[in-house]
């Protein structure tokens, strides 16, 4: 994917990329739900400068690992929970058994959605982030229908 730098914000770029098609569905990113053109930060790994175009790229497998992430954590933990307040918490409770293990499956789906919160600064230094990988020509990628901003 093609795009233009507009900015720096300290080491990254800001690159102003064409929504592809692909995106359209995605809504991974609130700009990128209504707009054709959306900003991106990239790490600048081929010294590109304000005005340049440059290809963007992200690490493989780094989409898939993401959206374990996402949705794979909170899952086992909703699971974890319900197991555990079924057969380990609620027989010690004296009201009904099935309400309280639903209680302890969410409460430790938010836990798990809080941790992730909680390491997503990690996360965004890493492999998720997209990375300016080379100066190219001037043009919006045509022909490109994945979207680099996932």
């Amino acid at each position: 994917m093609k795009g233009l730098v507009t900015g720096t914000k300290g080491d990254l770029l800001v690159v102003n990329i064409h929504r592809k098609e692909a995106c359209g569905s995605c809504r991974a990113c609130l700009s990128g739900m209504m707009e054709t053109e959306m900003d991106i930060d990239a790490e600048n790994l081929c010294d590109a400068e304000i005005g340049d175009w440059v290809e963007l790229e992200l690490q493989e497998n780094s989409f898939l690992h993401a959206v374990l992430l996402a949705y794979g954590v909170p899952f086992v933990a909703f699971l974890a929970g319900l197991f555990l307040g079924y057969y380990a918490i609620a027989p010690f409770v004296p009201f009904h058994r099935e309400l309280f293990a639903l209680f302890c499956a969410v409460l430790c789906l938010f836990l798990a959605y809080f941790w992730l919160k909680s390491q997503n600064p990690r996360w965004e230094k890493g492999k998720y982030r997209p990375m300016a990988v080379r100066l190219t020509t001037e043009g919006y990628d045509d022909d490109d229908s994945s979207c680099a901003a996932h």
